[in-house]
């Protein structure tokens, strides 16, 4: 349901006044919205969206809505840029439509590419699996950490401060799943595998899983059952695989999911006119996706040298952890001078924080070179739908849709509307917005 909003409603108060006005003042058309829950809790109901919880992700609802109002049909060829969980993806595959999602942390890669992998042809492997590693945890109760790393010739993983992150008996049923998935009796369904123990590993960590981070809990009493875990995973996704298969829902793999980097050389990464975007990009919030998959990044042997997940928090949109904070926060970067007259936070920024200007500045640039990547892949009707929030960095507003809305007409596209779906953050008045573009 969509209804316009007046600047001047009386419960309104200062800081939505000031979001608002700066719609206005933008010159851009808005509405808002109320489609539900948009946020990742609402997938963990949905068939394989549940796999795999990334608290950032949006709502399978919210790419039906997308899909449904955008008329996209099995003719059009979909994209999603900065394809995380791979919500967009599953979507577009369960109806059938053409999707190529683009990810640059591997861990969601995989996660995303082996989500859309739906065959129940061997399905019954999975209580072979089970009975096996269960056998072995009896087996190696007796023995240590040490000696079940030597038995399957294998190390612990290289993530700093390991035992802070999984207690040792965790850790020493963990890594019997993940050797006994690599027996090539279970190559039928190793995917599979793969994202139950890969989901398993996190759940079994010793943190609090937050909205949107993680952060340890050193002193839980938790008896923390591994079996359990990855059982409970298998079951989800053989209900789920069983629920798709009856639904007729065509296993032909229209989505796929790749490593990339969507700042750069798109024309490289897709290969035919984009019709359709949908999608989330990170905010300018100095929040990093790259910092709440290093568990698994490291357990599930995706990254072999403890500095690989600060490359990739470099390359990405709005990299805010570690080294990348280091390089942040040495100089002020300078803003090319044809998009500065649209950060309107520049300057008010630059004098409270170098640092927090900084993130703020990459990830417009950073952005603004998406834009012109896009524009050289982009069919002739290309609309594209960017799902985004505004910040508040040292108490100074960033209005990230305006400014995504400018930078777009900036390349030649035209804005069609922004959006607003819901506030986020309670008294802190945040909000996530669409932003409508078409070629």
């Amino acid at each position: 349901m969509f209804h316009q909003l007046s600047l001047f409603e009386p419960n309104i108060n200062d800081l939505s006044r000031c979001f608002h006005r700066n719609i206005k003042n933008s010159g851009f058309d808005y509405q808002e919205i109320d489609i539900g829950d948009i946020t990742f809790k609402a997938g963990q109901l949905e068939s394989v969206h549940r796999w795999y919880r990334l608290t950032p992700s949006y709502s399978p609802s919210l790419v039906r809505f997308w899909l449904k109002e955008l008329l996209i049909t099995k003719e059009h060829f979909v994209v999603d840029p900065f394809s995380g969980r791979g919500t967009t993806s599953i979507e577009c595959q369960k109806q059938g439509i053409k999707t190529l999602g683009i990810e640059i942390n591997p861990l969601l890669q995989q996660v995303g590419s082996k989500s859309l992998r739906w065959n129940i042809s061997n399905l019954h492997l999975f209580e072979k699996y089970l009975i096996e590693v269960s056998s072995l945890i009896q087996e190696f109760k007796s023995f240590s950490l040490e000696d079940v790393l030597r038995v399957f010739n294998t190390n612990i993983p290289i993530i700093h401060n390991v035992f802070r992150w999984w207690k040792k008996y965790v850790l020493k049923d963990l890594i019997v799943f993940r050797e006994v998935m690599l027996n090539p009796d279970y190559f039928p369904v190793k995917d599979y595998l793969w994202i139950a123990v890969n989901e398993a590993c996190l759940d079994c960590a010793n943190i609090h899983r937050n909205h949107p981070t993680i952060t340890f809990d050193d002193n839980h009493q938790r008896n923390i059952d591994v079996l359990s875990e990855v059982s409970k995973n298998l079951g989800i996704i053989q209900a789920d695989l069983i629920s798709l298969n009856s639904k007729e829902i065509s296993f032909s793999e229209l989505g796929k999911i790749i490593i990339g980097n969507s700042t750069h050389n798109l024309q490289k990464q897709i290969n035919s006119p984009v019709d359709f975007v949908i999608t989330s990009p990170p905010y300018p919030n100095r929040y990093s996706y790259v910092h709440q998959t290093r568990p698994q990044l490291y357990f599930m042997e995706i990254l072999d040298n403890i500095r690989e997940a600060t490359k990739i928090d470099l390359q990405a949109v709005g990299g805010t952890w570690g080294k990348a904070t280091s390089v942040l926060q040495n100089e002020l970067i300078l803003v090319p001078s044809e998009i500065k007259p649209y950060l309107c936070y520049y300057e008010e920024l630059q004098q409270k924080s170098v640092l927090m200007c900084n993130y703020a500045t990459k990830y417009f640039i950073d952005m603004w070179q998406h834009i012109k990547f896009i524009k050289m892949v982009k069919a002739t009707k290309f609309r594209g739908v960017y799902i985004v929030g505004n910040s508040r960095l040292s108490g100074v507003e960033i209005f990230t849709e305006s400014i995504l809305g400018k930078l777009f007409v900036h390349e030649g596209f035209e804005v069609e509307r922004i959006v607003s779906f819901r506030k986020r953050g309670g008294k802190q008045r945040l909000y996530e917005t669409a932003v409508c573009v078409r070629s």
